[in-house]
């Protein structure tokens, strides 16, 4: 509650500062807050319409829930995410008084802590699982080209729809991991996609975002 307070209180200094020469909206990323497939977070944003086209959008989002991936206790579990965007409005026509249509430049960091199982094998002539408990702490940076359709819901309320493409790279460190491929040992479930999910890695992937937001504007 003290970070979201705090966020709140950041944007209504902003707010108030600038609220007389731009166009200001408050709003929330609900998909944030049902992602169990990662952690789910809650989030608040603001954005700043300078003008009529361009638009500058910040969000904040944390880790509200305990670890859900597993329950040992070598790390504490913890998390949040930042993104910064920048949006050019009506790049073709449209009705405008019930949409608006935006490309837009998206900056995005996700910090996660948290820990995992793995199972495994001792090498490959052994059938009896290992499981193995240990933390990760991940740290994922993401940029994107995104297209958004601003649909308004009465005079106040709109939400924001968007898809997009671009790359994310995934920074991940162990600690008290005893798995190790150089030792010979062998992952006991291969075709489990998400066995492994939080392995120490340094890699770069495409990304796809896909997702909405709710929000209120002043």
């Amino acid at each position: 509650m003290k970070k979201v307070s705090q966020l709140i209180l950041l944007i209504a200094i902003c707010s108030s500062q600038y609220s007389q020469d731009y166009k200001f909206m408050l709003y929330t990323s609900p998909l944030m807050a049902a992602d169990y497939v990662s952690h789910p977070m809650v989030s608040l944003g603001g954005e700043f319409v300078i003008g009529h086209r361009l638009g500058i959008a910040a969000e904040y989002g944390f880790k509200y829930t305990d670890n859900l991936k597993c329950d040992t206790l070598w790390e504490k579990s913890a998390g949040y995410t930042y993104r910064i965007e920048l949006k050019y409005y009506d790049i073709h026509r449209i009705n405008k008084d019930h949409f608006r249509n935006y490309i837009s430049l998206e900056y995005r960091y996700i910090k996660d802590i948290h820990n995992e199982v793995f199972t495994y094998h001792q090498d490959t002539s052994s059938v009896d699982d290992i499981k193995d408990n240990y933390g990760v702490f991940k740290d994922i940076y993401i940029v994107n080209i995104k297209y958004g359709l601003v649909i308004r819901l009465g005079k106040r309320f709109y939400t924001d729809v968007y898809c997009g493409i671009g790359i994310r790279y995934r920074d991940i460190r162990n600690t008290h991991r005893e798995y190790s491929p150089d030792l010979g040992n062998e992952p006991a479930y291969v075709d489990d996609i998400f066995s492994g999910f939080g392995l120490a890695e340094s890699k770069l992937y495409p990304n796809l975002s896909l997702g909405f937001k709710i929000g209120i504007r002043f």
